[in-house]
């Protein structure tokens, strides 16, 4: 099975080396697909349609309607800008309580049949 590797971007120190920590294999690939979720188009210099473009979504009522656009976008970007992923599904919950979604996001490695599930939950910061 191949290796993928990424930089914990809590930043937080290893140990022994005292440099930032890394993260390996599903770790690195379950923070790329949180990375790819919560950036916006045009927000990474030089790659103007990467990123899902969930953010403006928040600010909207917590709707059925909203909820299925932010599905299509995760599926939209994952497709897009993810090859290492197989997707199988995205879940999309309304949390009237705090005007959230909770989101769960399962998919396998290309490769490797075990699922892997990626919740987040998407709450308008302001």
């Amino acid at each position: 099975m191949t290796r993928f590797s990424d930089i914990d971007l809590n930043f937080t120190r290893n140990p022994v080396t005292k440099d930032v920590s890394i993260k390996y294999d599903d770790e690195a690939i379950k923070g790329a697909v949180r990375n790819l979720i919560l950036t916006d188009a045009g927000e990474r210099p030089f790659q103007p349609t990467l990123g899902g473009s969930i953010r403006s979504l928040l600010f909207e009522p917590a709707t059925p309607v909203i909820s299925t656009e932010i599905e299509a976008r995760i599926r939209n970007v994952l497709r897009s800008f993810e090859p290492r992923v197989s997707l199988i599904s995205v879940l999309v919950r309304i949390n009237n309580d705090s005007n959230s979604f909770d989101v769960t996001i399962a998919f396998r490695v290309k490769g490797d049949s075990r699922p892997i599930l990626v919740p987040i939950t998407l709450k308008r910061l302001r």
